[in-house]
């Protein structure tokens, strides 16, 4: 089974996602995903106050490269590109990851659910690779990733 990654997003941008408002998620560290030992499909945990897996969404594009080139590679506005220059202080190499196929599960995954289930569950706060027993249980409860 390919390595699957859970990334921690806040429920505003999750909003933002939903609403087809934000159209990447950036990153300062972020994994090669054109290995092919891991997905393109992140699993989405969405942090306080709902602390809860939420859903998936697929990597169309993994941009990387210094900010600014960044901003211009996907077009970014002077507000958005402000907005998003606080959030990096090292602007060197930074990561756009490109949301396609964006989706919300039916039964979500409570951290209270992980924690109990999964022995030293932390959700992390940039990204971690998830355990496959936890994908199978998001399969198991959803039908799919």
């Amino acid at each position: 089974m390919k390595k699957h990654i859970l990334l921690s997003i806040r429920p505003k941008y999750i909003e933002e996602i939903k609403l087809d408002v934000k159209k990447y998620e950036f990153r300062k560290q972020f994994p090669d995903v054109s290995k092919k030992n891991i997905s393109k499909k992140v699993i989405i945990y969405c942090s306080t106050p709902k602390m809860e897996i939420i859903g998936s969404f697929i990597i169309k594009k993994h941009l990387k490269d210094e900010f600014y080139t960044l901003m211009q590679t996907i077009n970014s506005n002077q507000e958005y590109t402000n907005r998003i220059s606080n959030y990096f202080t090292n602007k060197i190499l930074c990561h756009a990851l490109e949301i396609s196929n964006f989706k919300i599960y039916d039964t979500p995954l409570s951290l209270y659910y992980l924690r109990e289930t999964y022995s030293g569950f932390v959700p992390g706060q940039n990204y971690r690779y998830l355990d496959d027993k936890i994908v199978n249980d998001i399969i198991e409860k959803n039908g799919s990733i």
